[in-house]
């Protein structure tokens, strides 16, 4: 079987030491606390990968000191990475997430082919690592589609990566691989990439924000190309508009034609809202192997809307996975 590692970014924003170092740099408080703070769901996350991925060779989970009361830590499959083992002292310390993301390649030891998870990203049901590589090479959805800018969104970040993108690849580049991203696993949605065919310019891709298959070696040659970028993005302490992201990693892949296409139902995405009807359906029913519930400003009550939500996830997650104390 290949060797498969799970890479999980998460922040205790309660812990009064990463406060103190966080306000001592962040003094105008442009870190937005919904980006960081948390629901304690992350016991569930280790108990659906115990339950629905038990065949992950290894759990990184890269943090900036502090680590879950209730995990294990001598567990032989779970690896605590704080963030001085991936990055040099001169660009610590990090609150960027895009700097973490750009990062993950340093981690020592990781295989080659890993999946990367924010923390509001779970396993739903049943997965095999085919869902996620194939013959190395990652799954995924070569579905182009422009980006959009809105206010909480990354749109430029993203246009960022795509300038790159477009000084090394046009129209013709994906093309050449029209079986992977003109193909019925789309559907209608095949409409997004067939509507901006008249463009050379790659103009963006659908991404579903799920958890992400990546390659090592294709880190390592991204940062060979553009180290300049690269280094600009982590150092920067928190995330900026002139970033790059691991989004250009993705796009490289599809560019290549360097994926294996894969359902666009395998995954859903999920803003979490004060009506939990949807979501609280999707978790009961398992209707999806991924979800993401990201939180978000519009949210009125938080910690009402996370009660419900852990009592779910504790109906559905009901036995102490062996990642606990």
């Amino acid at each position: 079987m290949q060797k498969i590692d799970f890479v999980l970014t998460w922040v205790d924003d309660s812990d009064p030491a990463w406060i103190a170092e966080k306000n001592k740099y962040d003094v105008k408080q442009t870190l937005p606390s919904v980006r960081v703070r948390d629901w304690d769901f992350l016991i569930y996350w280790f108990r659906s990968v115990e339950k629905y991925a038990p065949w992950v060779n290894k759990i990184h989970l890269v943090t900036w000191g502090h680590v879950p009361t209730f995990l294990n830590i001598n567990h032989d499959k779970v690896n605590i990475v704080n963030h001085s083992e991936i990055f040099d002292e001169q660009y610590l310390p990090i609150f960027s997430t895009t700097a973490l993301e750009l990062s993950l390649h340093k981690i020592p030891g990781i295989t080659e082919n890993f999946v990367y998870f924010n923390d509001d990203m779970f396993i739903n049901k049943d997965v095999t690592p085919e869902d996620f590589f194939v013959d190395g090479k990652p799954k995924d959805i070569g579905l182009m589609s422009p980006i959009l800018p809105v206010k909480e969104g990354v749109a430029h970040i993203v246009l960022n990566d795509l300038q790159i993108i477009n000084n090394h690849f046009n129209r013709s580049d994906y093309l050449k691989h029209a079986g992977k991203f003109f193909n019925w696993r789309n559907g209608v949605n095949n409409l997004r990439s067939m509507i901006l065919l008249p463009w050379n310019r790659i103009m963006g891709f659908y991404d579903q924000h799920l958890p992400l298959p990546l390659v090592k070696s294709r880190y390592e040659e991204i940062w060979s190309r553009f180290p300049d970028e690269m280094t600009q993005t982590i150092a920067g302490r928190f995330r900026s508009n002139s970033d790059y992201s691991v989004w250009l990693i993705r796009y490289w892949q599809l560019l290549t034609g360097d994926f294996v296409p894969r359902s666009l139902n395998f995954g859903k995405y999920y803003q979490i809202q004060d009506d939990l009807t949807s979501i609280v359906e999707e978790i009961t029913k398992h209707k999806h192997a991924l979800i993401v519930l990201n939180d978000n400003e519009r949210l009125q009550n938080f910690e009402n809307t996370k009660r419900e939500l852990i009592d779910v996830f504790a109906s559905q997650l009901t036995e102490k996975s062996a990642f606990e104390l």
